[in-house]
């Protein structure tokens, strides 16, 4: 038989258009259940998968919990500084801690974050995700001090990346 009769001989021949039912001893399990039960076992799993993925994103959105309760909180991330200005009393300690909150994916200084404040002499760095307490003593004069990161985000000239830091009397 040539290729020609062959072809000829199944282009008379068509496939069904539809198949109504599994062949016998091929159904699956889902196919077995009731509609109501099948709708039911799908929402079921839908929120499940949503709530872990809710539960997933939640923890990495909150950041390193806080390991020093009289330390003042100090969050940065590539949108900024959390809270952008402190307020502390002239000669005061001061204890804060820093954390970065941003992945070591990020793009742009790979998750480290810097709070700088040039006239303190202050330079400290955290790395991704993590935190670290720090200790300055405020100056004795009143007065305004800003502080910058410049690993990441623009650097210090992005004004999201600076904050200041306020010592009264």
């Amino acid at each position: 038989m040539t290729r020609r009769s062959r072809t000829a001989r199944f282009a008379g021949q068509h496939a069904p258009a539809h198949r109504t039912a599994a062949p016998p001893g091929r159904r699956s399990i889902a196919s077995t259940l009731p509609r109501p039960l099948r709708l039911v076992t799908f929402a079921a799993i839908v929120v499940l998968v949503g709530g872990l993925a809710i539960w997933l994103v939640s923890g990495r959105l909150q950041g390193p919990t806080p390991t020093d309760a009289m330390a003042v909180q100090v969050h940065a991330s590539m949108g900024g500084f959390e809270p952008g200005a402190l307020t502390v009393k002239a000669g005061q300690a001061v204890r804060v801690e820093f954390s970065s909150m941003d992945t070591a994916f990020h793009s742009d200084g790979g998750g480290w974050h810097q709070l700088a404040i040039d006239d303190l002499g202050i330079d400290w760095k955290v790395g991704p995700e993590s935190s670290e307490v720090f200790e300055f003593t405020a100056p004795a004069k009143p007065g305004t001090y800003g502080f910058y990161c410049d690993i990441c985000c623009g650097g210090k000239e992005n004004p999201a990346m600076q904050g200041v830091l306020t010592v009264t009397a």
